[in-house]
């Protein structure tokens, strides 16, 4: 239900019956002798807004068409406020009426977002709205009622104030511990999966949807007193509530609402169930939880819909599985040169490197202490060698969340989290995952570039095509990314950049794990850090959304010494040796999608057998 496009149609069939009000003396005259409407529309000069842009445009036509004479349109930077300024404000102007109306308007009720005010105030009559795309609605509705002629306008008093409260469709709300759940502060976890975080963020959607302001934090930031908790949170009454296993729990306790499971995949259940019971109330059925008020329920993996843990290292034990890892198409015996201008290469997961220098090399890949260790070594003077892993002989996938608990290596080690599925029509890759992977194009997921800090990365998502010519050889290849995007850099909140506040959390990436990863289905890919979004791609805003409905297999390595990437190392000032620590790698799906995994055998085994996860999903190029 898109709230919004409501708004016009409940605007169109209101009556003069909203003018009653606080009606004090006639406004002044409103057109004077030269024929120029006395009121000048202004808008703000230091927030570019389409919006409201749009909105003064529309009231200067409605107001030169009711009226017959000359409208000023300027900003509110053109010149300084004087007593006998008479103007209509749009939105959030410079002017201490704007800031008092939209008070008025905030501190009017919680679910605000979609509401508008019109208010008279001294020598300012103010239009303003909590969303920017309310604003022309509300532009809308006071021409309708007061610019048709100078009668209407005539009805416009001093003290005037009108609020529109936009209602949802049933007019039912949800309370827990007699508020208005909509009221409430969300509260996730500082570190969680996003299996736990997208319940979350469905939570703050829809009630977004429905007008609320909703707060969201972790639970480092400081205690509120209506809070519905997510996941394990550190707050006392979510460790107060027990659960395990597959098991989970919907609790009101005191004023706080506890939804919590015994694994991110019950917790996920959990939010899918709380959301179920929140949407009742589109039908007229809020409900009113009051303390105690609990929903127990269990996880059921073969439930239709639900999503299972399906391709997963938690790298216990001495030993690397081969059954899982790989070389990266032989990269480990390309050979590039350093920064130093020496040797720059890679290390495979069985230990060959093209390396013939005079140094050592050391284990660069390894299990110990229940992790996954890939290092990055200056090996001699000049000389750099640096490990890398890979899924490209053993598993290939389409769809669901991935995520890696990992501790990043300290600068300038880069460190790379990557999955696409170049080269995949080789003999090798169709006989162990089928025709599934024949495709003159591809995606690149960059799930995460560090660039060798320690204190921000990079998502991307890059298109990759070939061209033939009329006898079918490839004669060029060419592709794109979302670089150079506004959309997705900047000072945008959909940002491909991730920015780690070192203030806020006292550290850097290379002190502690974090939780990295990647949510894909057929609409759009959204990248998380620590169970939150930063970076939410959607398909149907970009061409070619096929391409990226094709399986991929998944790299992942740390290095130093890059003649072209990152951090250029410094011998005097960096370590001969950096590592990076992976705790666990893991990719959930469900068959809610059209996803695949199709796992294959060790890459140093000649033949095998390729099991498919959903063999009754398509493997081809469709959604």
């Amino acid at each position: 239900m898109n709230i919004k496009k409501i708004i016009a149609i409940v605007l169109c069939i209101f009556t003069l019956v909203t003018l009653t009000g606080c009606f004090g003396a006639s406004l002044p005259a409103s057109i004077d002798d030269e024929g120029k409407f006395v009121y000048a529309i202004t808008r703000s000069g230091a927030e570019k807004s389409v919006e409201i842009d749009d909105a003064a445009r529309v009231l200067r036509t409605a107001m030169k068409d009711g009226f017959d004479c000359k409208i000023s349109m300027i900003k509110d930077t053109a010149y300084e406020d004087y007593d006998g300024n008479y103007e209509i404000l749009i939105g959030d102007t410079n002017r201490e009426a704007s800031k008092t109306a939209k008070d008025r308007l905030l501190n009017n009720r919680p679910n605000n977002a979609n509401d508008f005010i019109v208010a008279v105030i001294d020598e300012k009559i103010c239009i303003n709205s909590v969303q920017k795309s309310v604003i022309v609605h509300a532009v809308n509705w006071f021409a309708k009622n007061f610019c048709a002629s100078v009668e209407d306008w005539a009805k416009l008093k001093k003290g005037y104030e009108f609020i529109y409260e936009h209602e949802n469709v049933s007019g039912a709300i949800n309370t827990v511990a007699d508020a208005d759940l909509g009221t409430y502060t969300v509260v996730m976890p500082r570190v969680a999966s996003y299996l736990v975080g997208f319940g979350a963020e469905e939570f703050e959607d829809y009630y977004t949807n429905f007008g609320y302001k909703i707060n969201a934090v972790e639970d480092i930031d400081p205690e509120v007193e209506r809070e519905i908790l997510f996941g394990d949170t550190s707050r006392k009454e979510s460790q107060s509530v027990k659960v395990e296993g597959d098991n989970y729990v919907i609790k009101v306790v005191g004023t706080k609402l506890v939804v919590k499971g015994g694994t991110d995949l019950a917790t996920h259940k959990a939010n899918e169930v709380l959301m179920a019971e929140i949407k009742k109330m589109e039908s007229g059925t809020g409900f009113n939880w009051s303390d105690g008020y609990t929903i127990n329920g269990k996880y059921d993996p073969n439930e239709k819909g639900a999503y299972t843990l399906n391709w997963n290292d938690e790298f216990e034990g001495t030993e690397v599985d081969l059954n899982k890892w790989g070389d990266y198409r032989n990269k480990s015996h390309e050979v590039g040169t350093s920064c130093l201008g020496g040797f720059y290469g890679n290390q495979d997961v069985f230990g060959d490197t093209a390396y013939k220098g005079p140094g050592t090399v050391r284990d660069l890949i390894y299990q110990a202490d229940g992790k996954l260790h890939l290092g990055a070594q200056h090996v001699a003077e000049k000389d750099f060698v640096n490990g890398q892993v890979s899924t490209y002989y053993t598993m290939v996938y389409r769809y669901g969340f991935f995520e890696i608990r990992a501790r990043h290596a300290e600068t300038p080690a880069n460190v790379g989290y990557w999955a696409n599925g170049a080269s995949s029509d080789s003999a090798e890759a169709v006989k162990r995952f089928g025709t599934v992977q024949q495709r003159p194009a591809m995606t690149e997921i960059d799930m995460l570039e560090n660039f060798g800090s320690n204190t921000a990365f990079h998502s991307n998502v890059h298109r990759w095509w070939s061209s033939k010519n009329i006898e079918g050889a490839t004669v060029g290849s060419d592709h794109n990314a979302l670089d150079g995007s506004s959309k997705y850099s900047g000072n945008s909140l959909n940002n491909k950049k991730k920015v780690y506040d070192t203030e806020r959390y006292g550290d850097d990436l290379s002190k502690d794990f974090h939780l990295y990863g990647c949510y894909w289905d057929d609409s759009c890919m959204k990248f998380y850090f620590d169970g939150k979004v930063y970076l939410d791609y959607q398909f149907d805003e970009n061409q070619s959304v096929s391409v990226h409905c094709l399986m991929n297999y998944f790299n992942t390595e740390c290095h130093i010494g890059s003649a072209a990437y990152g951090v250029t190392y410094d011998p005097d000032e960096h370590k001969d040796y950096y590592e990076t620590e992976i705790d666990y790698i893991r990719i959930y799906q469900s068959d809610r999608f059209n996803s695949q995994m199709i796992t294959a055998w060790p890459e140093r085994q000649a033949n095998g057998t390729s099991t498919i996860r959903y063999p009754d999903h398509d493997v081809a190029r469709k959604y």
